[in-house]
Order: structure tokens, then C-alpha cells, then sequence
């Protein structure tokens, strides 16, 4: 699976104005109605909210497209439909999922997660290094807001790196940007750190890669990453 395509799918969702709705996956019209919001939700304040949101957006002109989520149905929905996982999972569950990174290794496709008493307890997907995208709660929905004031981050194992190498037209992404700073930090500077991979970064790759004794054909496959100390999935 491609990370760019969930990005993607998340997108949609804030484009489509999609709604916060307790324990919802990707529900849309015509399961969503007042009653389907009152059964979801624990209390009648938070179904209110809710309902009123979800209202707001039909009025909006949302309502044939729009979908109802929770904050880990968000990305469940499309774990599930694309078989990366095998059954639903909660904040936790995804937290439990992820391997642990710091905050300047956020990319694309990472997941961002608030805790409470050692329990994740709402989770949101980085869309890059500085923005994620959650379903927030009953009175905004689903929102794209600033990576910060998270309080801990995870990789969930579901995307393949790619090798990063000159192409027409240049690779572009986050990923790019990660191996420039590596490149820069090793003494091999690839110009402006844009996430482009132009003819400079091909040549900062090339002279790392001499310099480790590895073979210097400029692309930074798995040993290249793994020298520079960035992360390669296989």
C-alpha cells in the first residue's frame, strides 16, 4: 500500500466535511439520522452536539457525501477495507500497533496519539511532518490541525518505503526532505532541504555512499537509509 493513497482518503474526509460520531466507521447516507446518532452516542448532551454538527452540514450541502467517524474508526475504516488489519482496533490498539518514534521523525502515514493514565486515548494521522489530520470531536468533526500538543507518536508497519533516486519529473515527499536532512547532518549537503530530489541530492547521495564504502549509484535504497540512520520498511 502507498501512504500517498491514504493521505488521500483522509483529505476526502475533511473535504467532505465528514462528522464525529462514537464508535463510527465510515457510516454515510442513508444509516446516518437522529436516531442512528442517539444509539451511537453514551449521553444524550454528547448526541445532541453531534446531531447538531451533522445538521449544520447537510444544511452546508455535505450530506450526500459526507461520512461519520470516531477518532481510531477514522483510520480503521481504511485498515479494514484494504486488509491491513484484521479486525477493529480502539486508540490503544493503534498505539499498541505502531513502533514508537519521536516527534522529528513524524512523516507521512505516522500517527500521532493523546494519552491518559499509559492509554492512548484519541489518535490522529500525520499527513507530513507538521500537520495531522483527526476526527476531532462532536461540535468540528474531521479537521486537519498542527502536529503539536500531541503527546506521543507511532509508525504502523502497513507502508513500504521507496528508493529514493533522480526521476523526470523529481521524486517529491517528506521522505525526500527526511534523507536531505540525514545527508546534510552527515556532511553532504544536497542544496535546500525542499523534499526534492533534484541533481544536488543525487549527488550528496553518492558522495555518502562513497564515502561508506557502499556502491555510489545515487539511489538511497535500504544499506543507503540504514547508514544515514533513517528509516527504510521493506
Amino acid at each position: 500500500m502507498k501512504v500517498s493513497d491514504f493521505t488521500t482518503y483522509l483529505r476526502e474526509q475533511v473535504n467532505n466535511h465528514s462528522i464525529y460520531v462514537w464508535g463510527a466507521q465510515g457510516q454515510k447516507k442513508p444509516t446516518i439520522t437522529k436516531e442512528w446518532i442517539r444509539k451511537r452516542e453514551k449521553t444524550k448532551r454528547n448526541a445532541d452536539r453531534a446531531i447538531a454538527h451533522w445538521e449544520k452540514e447537510v444544511r452546508l450541502g455535505y450530506g450526500d457525501v459526507l461520512r461519520a467517524f470516531d477518532c481510531s474508526g477514522l483510520g480503521c475504516y481504511y485498515f479494514l477495507k484494504h486488509d491491513l488489519i484484521d479486525h477493529d482496533l480502539n486508540a490503544d490498539g493503534l498505539r499498541k500497533l505502531s513502533k514508537r518514534i519521536d516527534r522529528n521523525e513524524v512523516r507521512e502515514g505516522d500517527m500521532a496519539f493523546r494519552m491518559s493514565g499509559g492509554r492512548a486515548v484519541h489518535v490522529g494521522y500525520a499527513i507530513d511532518h507538521d500537520c495531522v489530520i483527526e476526527a476531532k470531536g462532536r461540535d468540528v468533526g474531521v479537521v486537519e490541525s498542527r502536529i503539536s500538543g500531541w503527546d506521543r507518536f507511532g509508525r504502523p508497519p502497513f507502508w513500504s518505503s521507496r528508493e529514493l533516486r533522480l526521476t523526470h519529473p523529481y521524486m517529491r515527499g517528506d521522505d525526500v526532505r527526511e534523507l536531505q536532512i540525514a545527508l546534510k547532518d552527515h556532511g553532504c549537503d544536497p542544496g535546500q532541504t525542499d523534499g526534492v530530489f533534484g541533481k544536488k541530492t543525487e549527488r550528496a547521495v553518492k558522495r555518502f555512499q562513497k564515502a561508506c564504502g557502499l556502491k555510489a549509484d545515487g539511489i538511497a535504497g535500504k544499506n543507503t537509509c540504514f547508514a544515514l540512520g533513517i528509516p527504510f520498511l521493506d
